[in-house]
Parts: C-alpha cells; structure tokens; sequence
C-alpha cells in the first residue's frame, strides 16, 4: 500500500487512532475513484505496529459505518460513499479532516439550505426575547470583526449566530442535525471567508435575518436565511476552484 499520508492523527486511545488511519485511507480511495484493497491482516498489523485484536475492533467500526466490508475469502475492501453512515459524526469529522473534497462541500451546503431557512422559519415564531438578544450579540460581535484579517475568529462568529438561530426554532431534531454538521461546517465557511466582499455580503444577509425575526416574520426569515446560505455557498464554489491541482487530482 505504500506510505501513508494523513491528517494529524487525533490524540486518544490506540483503537481510535488506528480507526482513523484507516478511514482516511478509505476516503482518500474514494476521492480518488478507486476501491482499495486492504493487505492482508499480517501485513496491515505490521504497517500499523498493532495487534491483531487492536486491528479487528478497528475495521468491525468501520463496517458499522459501512466504510468496509470484509468476507472470508475476499478480504477486507472500502465502499462507495453512498454506502457510508454519512451523518455519522466521526465520518463528517474524519471527512474535514482532509480537507475540501468538492463533493462532500457541496453536499453539505445542500444540507445547510436543507436546515437553516426551515429553522429560521420556526425561530421568527418561537424565539424568546432572551433569544433574539443572543443573536443579536452574535451578531454585534460581527460587525466589530467585519474587517479584521482572523478568519478563524470570522468563523465562528457565524457559526455562533447560526447556532443561535437554530437553537431559536426549538425543533429538537433541527439543532441536533446543525451540530451534527458543525465540525465539517467550518470547511465550507473557510472557503467562504477567504473572499472580503463575501464577508461584506454575507453580514448584511444576517442583519435582515435578524430584523425578520424581530418582526416575527416567518416567510421573509426564511428567505434571508437561504440569502445567507445561498452566498456562503457561491464562495465555497469559488474557494473550490482555488484548490491546488495537486489537491484536486486526489478529489472526484
């Protein structure tokens, strides 16, 4: 299989970090439009330096996930991604870890204009007035960052007034499918962020969400949030289009 190349392999037990090594091999695979084919388990042991107990509890979670499969005879091989668990939270972690795959960002602003205008909807009826001055202090904090170079700190200011919208519809499911996502979340706004008059944009989405949930206008809080999806999601595709071709050749 050769030397393999990943993320930072997470602090933790042994068992989770062999099971992230071998996911990202599985993913890596995928972008790249191949199945792989796993050693045999001697030879993966070695690679891996671990025990064939430490190996087994590994792949057994994967094909939980159904990232693999493995038969008798045929030896242990990756799925498609269409087989995956694909909300599960180690996957969409895992799949942030390497970095933007086109597929996956595009997906996953797929799933955000799926989420955030239905929970804004909701939040322009349900939000308590203690709600509505939490996204309003997100946003505050917004504005003061508008101009300053931190993208980090650009990130998760939205990820916090979007948090805050959502938490506001009271639609247990909703807030749990938005957490779920969070994580791989700041892929996408990374790209996003990187272009100023995005950034610029973007803000001026939200200040009319929030005047809509004032309002207590669902329709029209609905549609400011697709706004603010619909532009994040316009800059993800221009940030994917900077990728380095190196990267993109390991990408679908």
């Amino acid at each position: 299989m050769g030397t393999f190349s990943s993320p930072l392999i997470p602090e933790g037990r042994l068992h989770a970090r062999v099971t992230a090594q071998l996911a990202y091999r599985v993913m890596e695979s995928d972008r790249s439009g191949r199945i792989l084919a796993f050693p045999k388990e001697s030879e993966l042991c070695e690679q891996l330096g671990v025990s064939r107990s430490i190996l087994r509890e590994s792949m057994k979670v994967l094909a939980d996930k159904g990232m693999v499969e493995m038969k008798p005879r045929a030896g242990t091989r990756s799925r498609p991604r269409e087989a995956w668990r694909r909300l599960d939270s180690d996957i969409l972690t895992w799949q942030a870890a390497l970095g933007p795959d086109p597929q996956f960002v595009r997906e996953l602003c797929e799933v955000r204009l799926a989420i955030e205008p239905t929970a804004a909807g909701f939040a322009a009826v349900r939000a308590t007035n203690r709600e509505l001055r939490q996204i309003e202090s997100c946003l505050e904090q917004r504005r003061e960052a508008a101009g300053l170079a931190d993208v980090s700190r650009l990130i998760d200011l939205d990820m916090a007034f979007n948090a805050a919208v959502v938490d506001a519809s009271h639609n247990g499911l909703l807030v749990h499918l938005c957490s779920s996502i969070r994580g791989p979340f700041r892929v996408a706004l990374s790209l996003a962020a990187s272009y100023p008059a995005s950034v610029r944009l973007g803000l001026d989405a939200h200040e009319v969400l929030l005047e809509s949930l004032r309002r207590h206008d669902p329709l029209s809080a609905r549609r400011a949030a697709e706004e603010v999806v619909g532009l994040a999601m316009l800059a993800a595709e221009k940030g994917l289009r900077r990728v380095p071709r190196a990267e993109k050749r390991n990408m679908r």
